[in-house]
C-alpha cells in the first residue's frame, strides 16, 4: 500500500512525539506535499526531518522538510518500510558485555549529560553586553565539552574503539572478539556521531553470528525494549547518515 493524493496520515517532527493530521495534497517519487490541520505545530524548519504514518499500516515514510507556510508542508522523500527496518554503515564507539541469563535488564536509555544543545541558551536583549554575552556562551560551550568528556569516562566510552557497524532502530551489526550462542543478550554503549554526539545504552539479542578471517565473529543483534526516545534518536542518525551519503554521491 502507497500513499495517495487525498490519504489521511499522522506526522510528527522527529525526535518529538507529538502526533499531527494532515492530508495529501500530492505525491510521488521524490516529493510529497502535505495539508496541515489546525493542530500543526506553530514551528516547522527546512531540514528538519518528519515522519509520516500510513493510517492502519505499520509503513512508515521519513521525508525532510523544504518549505512550509503554516499550512502546506513540502517534503523531499528519503525512505519508506517498514517501522525500524532502514538500516546505514557507519563507523563509531561501541562497547558491549554479555547478559547473564540470571541478570535483570535496566532498559535502553540515552545518558545524561550528551546532546546538550548549545543553543538552549536564551538570547539575549538589548540590555546585555555583546563582550559579556560571548564569554557567557564560550564558557557554556567549554562547560559542555567538560560535562561530555567526564560522561563519557563514566560511561566507558572515552576509551571505546570505533568499529564498522550496520544499524537500523531494529538491530545492529558489528564484530566482537568472542564467540556468543545464538539467543544471548548483549548490553551495548554507543556513541552516535550526531552533533553533539548522543550516548545511548540498549540491550539485543544475537540472531546471527559468523566467523571472520581475522579470528573476529560478525554478530547480528536484535534490539529490544527500546524506549521511544532511544529508537527516534537512532532513526534521526540514519537519516543523517543516509543524507551524508547521498551527497558524498553527488559530490
Amino acid at each position: 500500500m502507497g500513499l495517495r493524493s487525498g490519504d489521511q496520515i499522522n506526522y510528527r517532527l522527529m525526535p518529538d512525539i507529538d502526533l499531527y493530521g494532515a492530508t495529501v495534497l500530492s505525491v510521488d517519487e521524490k516529493t510529497m506535499e502535505l495539508r496541515t490541520e489546525a493542530d500543526a505545530p506553530a514551528i516547522v524548519k527546512n531540514g528538519q526531518y518528519v515522519m509520516i504514518n500510513e493510517l492502519d499500516s505499520d509503513i512508515e515514510h521519513y521525508s525532510e522538510v523544504t518549505f512550509w507556510d503554516g499550512r502546506s508542508l513540502r517534503l523531499r522523500r528519503m525512505w519508506t518500510g517498514k517501522r525500524g527496518f532502514f538500516r546505514v554503515d557507519d563507523v563509531f564507539p561501541v562497547t558491549y558485555r554479555i547478559v547473564d541469563v540470571t541478570e535483570r535488564c535496566t532498559g535502553s536509555r540515552i545518558f545524561p549529560g550528551f546532546g546538550l544543545e548549545a543553543d538552549e541558551l536564551d538570547v539575549p536583549d538589548e540590555t546585555v553586553s555583546p563582550r559579556v554575552w560571548k564569554m557567557l556562551v564560550d564558557i557554556n560551550a567549554k562547560l559542555e565539552m567538560i560535562l561530555e568528556r567526564l560522561n563519557k569516562e563514566s560511561e566507558g566510552l572515552s576509551r571505546a574503539q570505533s568499529v564498522p557497524v550496520n544499524i537500523s532502530a531494529s538491530g545492529i551489526r558489528f564484530f566482537i572478539d568472542q564467540p556468543v550462542e545464538i539467543g544471548s543478550m548483549l548490553e551495548l554503549k554507543m556513541l552516535l556521531p550526531l552533533y553533539p554526539p548522543v550516548g545511548v545504552l540498549a540491550h539485543g539479542v544475537v540472531v546471527r553470528i559468523e566467523a571472520s578471517v581475522g579470528g573476529r565473529y560478525e554478530t547480528s543483534l536484535c534490539f529490544i525494549d527500546l524506549v521511544d526516545e532511544v529508537r527516534d534518536i537512532i532513526i534521526q542518525y540514519t537519516l543523517k547518515r543516509q543524507r551524508e551519503i547521498i551527497r558524498r554521491q553527488r559530490d
